[in-house]
């Protein structure tokens, strides 16, 4: 054990010998080594900046890694059942991004879910790839998306022999999972490529009783923000592959291209540390953390108007097999019995008990559990539960308002072209019929309404002005009420298209 090399940390041991050697720095960054004192180091710690070192004799490389970076980043692919590691400081965004241009050329077809982030959005615009969406399940009761079918899949892929990669979440935001060994290996024997977002899913690498991690189900290439919910500092993701499908030399020109030049060496260490202690204490550490999340689930179940299903009744309530795991960290916790939105309650529940959840959608919270989460944290939780239900269950009725029956947009144009195209700015009343020239989306969890390309209808308009309306946070180019919409008048549809 004493000998184990999963027990160290190459580069975070590099950094402290670096910052303990006492330098003289004439390089940057300019604060140099925390000399230049800001309110920063004044009112948090002196250590922020006086371990925030750039790259160093001894520091490595982050593009041409060779030595404690290198080092690092193949203990945390070993851990993973990956073949290569690359630590990224741009999230899984930048990950996502580096994924796609690596696998996909200019017109190249690729498979995904509709639901997908914006990165996703913004990689097809770069990589100027052609989408081919398959439509999630949708849980009309919940106002949420869930997986996407097996079959709608592998339909897609036999519907277009000539797609180059599949693309899907694992899990959703939601905690939700496919079958992603069946798609891998449909994807493979038809020679596509299979990309992942595993933003959601780092606990699936480091401890048991989660959905199956996208290494172990043999997918070629995986995004994972280990800081979400796995212990590193926010930002810090990274992008795992295995074999020889999309070849690792063309994933590191790509991530070179679409990151900084100057990453955070704190953001590295963080990594290096979180791999180190998940590798020591993962398993107790998601252990408890899944035995909080049923204790959780219990107890709310008790709580008039308030729910939260769990993963066996997610699993028999479901009607296709879009829902083939849950993560069961994941508090999905419906507030439609009290009457409320979930805008609300996620706003109410910090004013009123000093709550702060993931989000507040349509119908639902997300609270998340994590290696940080103690029980006296979920008890806190149940107990701000059970006063908002005191308080609303006298005007307790059939939710008001809005009922959640959302079919997405119909693509009419590749994003790319949508994005590139000349634009001109209508009022948000009168874009219906117009092709959307900008993405527009609810923050979070950051899934477009309508991306470059689609066609915006009168559903899209009215769940935008829902949005509006609740106060939700709604990401766009343009202003608030107005629209980015194609230009026809100067712009020539001969390319026009519609996904079959």
């Amino acid at each position: 054990m004493k000998n184990d090399p999963q027990l160290k940390t190459p580069f975070l041991d590099a950094l402290l010998e670096y910052v303990h050697s006492k330098p003289t720095p004439f390089d940057v960054p300019g604060h140099k080594l925390g000399r230049f004192v800001t309110d920063l180091s004044r009112r948090l710690s002196p250590v922020i900046l006086g371990t925030d070192a750039n790259a160093p004799i001894g520091l490595d490389n982050l593009y041409n890694a060779k030595g404690v970076i290198k080092q690092s980043e193949d203990l945390m692919a070993k851990l993973c059942h990956a073949d290569h590691c690359l630590f990224s400081v741009n999230g899984t965004t930048g990950g996502i991004l580096s994924m796609f241009l690596a696998a996909l050329d200019n017109k190249d077809k690729v498979i995904l879910p509709r639901n997908c982030h914006k990165s996703v959005i913004n990689a097809l615009i770069i990589s100027g790839a052609v989408p081919i969406f398959v439509l999630p399940d949708i849980d009309e009761e919940l106002g949420i998306a869930n997986g996407v079918s097996t079959k709608d899949y592998i339909q897609a892929m036999d519907d277009h022999p000539d797609a180059k990669a599949v693309f899907v979440i694992n899990p959703t935001y939601f905690g939700i999972a496919c079958d992603l060994v069946t798609i891998a290996r449909e994807a493979h024997r038809r020679n596509m490529v299979v990309l992942v977002d595993e933003a959601h899913g780092s606990s699936f690498y480091f401890g048991q009783g989660f959905p199956i991690s996208a290494m172990d189900a043999g997918c070629d290439i995986s995004s994972v923000s280990i800081h979400k919910n796995s212990g590193s500092l926010t930002q810090s993701s990274v992008i795992l592959t295995k074999g020889d499908r999309l070849p690792f030399d063309e994933v590191k020109r790509a991530f070179g291209m679409l990151s900084s030049t100057s990453p955070n060496s704190l953001l590295i260490a963080s990594l290096d540390a979180a791999r180190k202690e998940l590798y020591v204490r993962g398993k107790d550490v998601y252990a408890k953390d899944i035995a909080l999340a049923l204790y959780a689930k219990k107890e709310i179940a008790r709580i008039p108007g308030i729910s939260c299903r769990t993963k066996e009744e997610i699993l028999g309530d479901r009607k296709s097999d879009a829902i083939f795991d849950v993560d069961e960290t994941k508090l999905v916790i419906s507030v439609r019995d009290l009457g409320l939105y979930g805008y609300d309650v996620y706003k109410e529940l910090r004013a009123q008990s000093n709550i702060q959840l993931e989000l507040g959608e349509v119908f639902v919270v997300l609270a998340l559990i994590g290696p940080g989460t103690r029980k006296a944290d979920v008890d806190r939780l149940i107990l701000a539960l059970q006063e908002l239900s005191r308080r609303h269950q006298k005007d307790r009725k059939v939710h008001r308002r809005y009922a959640y029956q959302y079919t997405y947009p119909k693509i009419i144009v590749p994003p790319r072209e949508g994005y590139d195209a000349p634009v001109k700015l209508v009022p948000l009343k009168d874009a219906v019929g117009e092709i959307s020239a900008e993405t527009v989306m609810a923050y979070p969890p950051g899934i477009p309404l309508v991306i470059p390309g689609e066609l915006v209808g009168l559903e899209t308009l009215r769940l935008i002005e829902f949005y509006y309306r609740e106060k939700g946070e709604v990401l766009k180019d343009s202003a608030p009420r107005m629209m980015k919409v194609i230009d026809r008048s100067r712009w020539y549809l001969a390319n026009e298209f519609e996904q079959s």
